[in-house]
């Protein structure tokens, strides 16, 4: 009964606080359809995204478009685009029967970020650090749910809180349905957004090399961690998965190009982030220009291995101006917030740090009550210094570093819970003293 009455608890939270800032954004977006570009998003890749749910009415296949009587690969169309968008468009159309609409894909953005900031909220509400999500719960809403558009960027903050669902059960040894929901949860954001996959699938590695460590270490956990190594590469692979079940269902074209950001073409054009002394651009246009000249297809498997090779090849020439273009680009990212108003990104990332070593040192995660901290305040950390080194490879704007909102809430909620927890027990000894 008593977790009964904690989950209704946690429903009429999600009730009070959510719910009214969804039904805002979910409605507000409805301004699409007056809009005089209705058919055009500004994002050329959603317009692909429409034309594909087109032909998912009218012929059934996902990741396609139809024309001149061919089915061609979205990925021909929607260039070095992650397919999860589309894919989930077409879902949506398939059962209504219509196609999508740029109202639909704010909407789908509403949801996801919806479910995201949901999911994390009662994960953390399950493992009983109650104020770190009520804090999300609070201000989450206005981060999360606050405006939406129609490109992809608008649903990273909601992929960003669901990649850190498998790894966050993974370290407080939560229940199998958790798991599950996060290995569930892996593939959703790895369609979505690979990089942001990527950051999952590794700290899902982290944790479960962390559990291998602990001790006692039985035979029977490590075959379990093993056999969520294998799911977890499961789900990371899901694009791959998508676009070989519709090739096997449907006469589609030979794909040229592959459905992916691919994270060479990025790592390479993010050395033009700032000036360099090699001329390189942060310019989608700029590797275009390096396929033409190489006579290879843009974002084919070969253009992406000669940017592993270009890449490669500018570290070994020069790493002393490959680590300056970093230090430049990593000094972007933590002088300036992330979140209004709030304190620059390395303030936070500082003061998380120091607050996480010193508990730790000093054993005083469990002298306040508060053990599942450590693994929640750890993963928070995580997630911001994999955005640090996302910000560092790629590029630093403020634009792919919004969606680390998620784990600075969770860092901040954690942080307010441990003292609230601290203060708590210093006015029990208290009692007991002076009782």
């Amino acid at each position: 009964m008593g977790s009964a009455l904690r989950w209704l608890a946690f429903a009429i939270c999600v009730a009070g606080l959510v719910l009214g800032q969804f039904g805002r954004t979910f409605e507000d977006v409805g301004r699409y359809a007056h809009s005089s570009d209705i058919m055009q998003s500004e994002w050329a890749a959603t317009n692909i995204w429409l034309d594909s749910t087109e032909c998912t009415v009218s012929r059934g296949v996902w990741l396609a478009i139809c024309g001149d009587g061919r089915l061609s690969p979205i990925s021909e169309h929607a260039i070095a685009d992650d397919p999860g968008h589309a894919l989930l468009l077409s879902a949506w159309a398939a059962m209504t029967g219509e196609p999508a609409t740029l109202v639909d894909v704010a909407r789908l953005n509403t949801l996801i970020n919806t479910i995201g900031l949901v999911t994390l909220a009662a994960l953390l509400f399950s493992l009983q650090a109650w104020i770190t999500s009520i804090v999300l719960l609070v201000r989450g809403p206005i981060e999360f749910l606050g405006w939406m558009g129609t490109s992809p960027h608008w649903a990273f903050i909601g992929t960003v809180s669901l990649a850190g669902i498998l790894p966050l059960a993974i370290l407080t040894r939560s229940n199998r349905a958790w798991i599950a929901g996060g290995i569930a949860a892996l593939a959703v954001v790895t369609l979505v957004r690979e990089s942001i996959g990527l950051m999952g699938f590794a700290l899902t590695l982290g944790a479960l090399a962390a559990t291998a460590l602990q001790r006692p270490r039985p035979a029977r956990l490590l075959a379990r961690l093993a056999l969520m190594v294998v799911l977890a590469t499961g789900a990371l692979l899901a694009p791959k998965w998508a676009t070989m079940a519709r090739d096997a269902a449907f006469p589609v074209a030979p794909a040229e190009r592959l459905q992916t950001h691919g994270l060479s073409h990025t790592l390479y054009l993010g050395l033009g982030f700032v000036e360099n002394k090699w001329g390189i651009r942060y310019q989608d246009e700029y590797g275009a220009d390096l396929a033409t000249r190489a006579g290879i297809i843009y974002c084919s498997p070969e253009y992406f291995r000669m940017m592993w090779k270009l890449y490669l090849a500018r570290i070994v020439e020069d790493p002393v101006e490959v680590a300056r273009i970093y230090w430049e680009k990593a000094l972007q990212l933590l002088a300036v917030p992330t979140m209004q108003p709030g304190p620059p990104f390395g303030i936070i990332l500082a003061i998380g740090l120091v607050h996480l070593l010193a508990a730790t040192w000093f054993g005083l995660w469990r002298r306040v009550g508060f053990p599942q901290g450590l693994p929640i305040e750890a993963l928070s950390l995580a997630f911001l210094g994999l955005f640090l080194a996302q910000a560092i490879l790629a590029l630093p704007s403020h634009l792919y570093a919004v969606p680390v909102n998620a784990f600075i809430l969770v860092l901040f909620g954690t942080i307010v819970e441990f003292v609230a927890r601290g203060l708590w027990t210093l006015a029990a000894r208290f009692r007991q003293v002076t009782g």
